[in-house]
């Protein structure tokens, strides 16, 4: 399958943006008490990427990349991943009342950095080889 370059590089930097979020989800569960600011840091630092991203994606280039199946395959399941555990992570604790929030934060902050590390890998690959 036939993808423009470009495209792959707003991928890579989404899961990227998918890295520091999973980290954030960590560090908020920590710092939010003492340091209530500490969102809008995020908030600017997604602002910045989506003005990188748009800049990356409204560029001349017009190469392309082949890309397989399996590839595009690995990349749609994790973003599932992603979804799926972002979304658990914020209904669980009005679910289940006795949750242990500190558990509930590190174990899925962790899940989130790995899916995001491994799609960041796999787009690494697929820009360098192709």
């Amino acid at each position: 399958m036939n993808v423009y370059r470009k495209s792959l590089m707003v991928q890579l930097l989404l899961f990227i943006v998918f890295f520091i979020m999973g980290g954030y989800t960590i560090l908020e569960f920590y710092f939010r008490a003492t340091y209530p600011w500490i969102g809008y840091i995020l908030l600017g630092f997604l602002v910045l990427v989506g003005v990188l991203g748009f800049y990356l994606y409204k560029r001349q280039d017009q190469s392309i990349c082949i890309i397989t199946e399996k590839e595009m395959m690995t990349m749609r399941y994790l973003l599932y991943g992603y979804f799926l555990v972002y979304v658990l992570e914020m209904i669980l604790p009005s679910i289940i009342k006795t949750i242990n929030q500190e558990v509930l934060a590190i174990v899925s902050g962790a899940l989130l950095m790995v899916i995001a590390v491994v799609g960041t890998a796999l787009q690494v690959k697929i820009l360098k080889i192709k």
